[in-house]
């Protein structure tokens, strides 16, 4: 996997003031942290963000980041571990960077993407996509940007789980082999109740008069 560069620089305070003015100027506020190193606060721009994450990786892209006012070993290749967004406008925050080292491996989230039209569908069933992201541990230049899985195959009351995913060589799973993935369920069937003439807790008719003598 092709590593991207990034540039940043430290960023002393963390007042609400400043992060504003920050978002004012185009920039977003991180941190940088992991292997034993102390966590910087920095601050980069947001379009260079935006190009690194529009790569194929994605957010699993290899970032080299090079740090302007941080120590040379403060540097070096990183991933998005979170991302912190406005609820409200889901304008972007705050990013975190973990360091990484390419010979040792990590554990990331990777999306599982549902390909092909499930026969079971067709049929009358309703298919339901139960695990819809898969939690990972691999090489960092193994990190899939996505899992693609084939549903074409499958039937009402049937499933796929974890152990039909196709992983790519190197990358396993954390989560269980029996986990469902994806399954086509049983159509819903409305039943009308309609009431029977007589039916309890109807009134019952009444009888006729007696003829008088």
């Amino acid at each position: 996997m092709q590593k991207i560069k990034l540039q940043a620089k430290v960023r002393d305070t963390s007042s609400k003031s400043d992060l504003k003015q920050l978002r004012k100027t185009g920039q977003v506020a991180g941190s940088v942290y992991g292997h034993g190193f102390d966590s910087v606060a920095i601050s980069l721009e947001l379009s260079d963000l935006v190009a690194a994450v529009k790569s194929e990786a994605g957010l699993h892209a290899l970032m080299e980041m090079d740090i302007d006012g941080a120590p040379k070993k403060a540097n070096g290749v990183v991933v998005i571990k979170n991302v912190q967004k406005d609820p409200v406008s889901r304008k972007l925050l705050h990013v975190d960077f973990q360091r990484v080292l390419m010979t040792e491996t990590l554990s990331t989230e990777t999306p599982i993407n549902l390909i092909g039209s499930a026969i079971g569908v067709f049929h009358g069933g309703t298919l339901e996509h139960v695990m819809r992201t898969l939690n990972v541990r691999c090489l960092p230049d193994h990190i899939p940007s996505h899992i693609e899985l084939d549903v074409t195959d499958i039937e009402i009351g049937h499933a796929l789980h974890v152990s039909d995913l196709p992983l790519p060589e190197g990358v396993e799973a954390l989560a269980q082999q029996d986990d469902v993935v994806v399954a086509v369920r049983q159509p819903t069937v409305k039943v009308e109740v309609v009431a029977e003439e007589g039916a309890a807790g109807e009134a019952a008719p009444e009888a006729p008069a007696a003829a008088s003598e």
